[in-house]
């Protein structure tokens, strides 16, 4: 999953996908490192890359490790950022305002004090990703640094618990249980979990 021939399979088939006018689904942003390493982060990093600018519409694998084999929620947040990224540079380079800021250049003449400008404040975030603490850009400080598996770790938690369960009618929940009753049943288990 991490092989970028497999990057390049997915990309030939959107590009198939595309051309007949149909929507177009492909397995990246996995690995088949066995860790949250440098490996699982090289290979999920350079396919979210490459599925998005091949213009792929949904892509599936984000968190994956070990050829699709488990999931780790701390890999999930990480892919979410290499996402972001990459979602962030196929929008590519706007021309905003009409003189592609040449006025801001002659307001600011010579000092250079660009972050001063209204307008740098109003564009500042379209232009530019803003990831998450899991992403370290800061200046080393006077604390050791962290490592992005933790930064991710801490970013988990903080999901789980603002997680609200969402309120569901009971004649709802009810139709959800004999779904999955007769699922279980049709599948041999002698017993279906609750659906909560």
């Amino acid at each position: 999953m991490g092989a970028i021939e497999t990057a390049m399979l997915n990309m030939a088939c959107a590009e198939v996908g595309k051309n007949l006018g149909l929507p177009t689904h492909g397995y990246l942003v996995a690995t088949d490192s066995k860790l949250v390493d440098a490996q699982a982060g090289g290979e999920s990093a350079r396919s979210a890359l490459l599925g998005a600018l091949s213009g792929i519409n949904m892509i599936s694998g984000a968190g994956m490790l070990e050829s699709l084999a488990c999931h780790s929620v701390e890999k999930l947040v990480l892919d979410a950022e290499s996402i972001a990224s990459a979602y962030r540079l196929v929008q590519g380079v706007e021309i905003r305002g009409e003189s592609l800021a040449t006025a801001m250049f002659a307001q600011t003449g010579l000092s250079g004090e660009f972050l001063k400008l209204k307008e740098t404040r109003a564009l500042f975030r379209q232009e530019q990703y803003l990831p998450s603490f899991v992403i370290d850009r800061s200046a080393r400080g006077s604390e050791p640094p962290s490592d992005a598996f933790s930064r991710a770790r801490i970013r988990v938690n903080e999901l789980v618990n603002m997680y609200q369960k969402p309120s569901l009618p009971e004649d709802v929940l009810r139709k959800f249980q004999s779904i999955v009753e007769r699922e279980a049943d049709r599948a041999g288990m002698a017993s279906a979990l609750p659906v909560d």
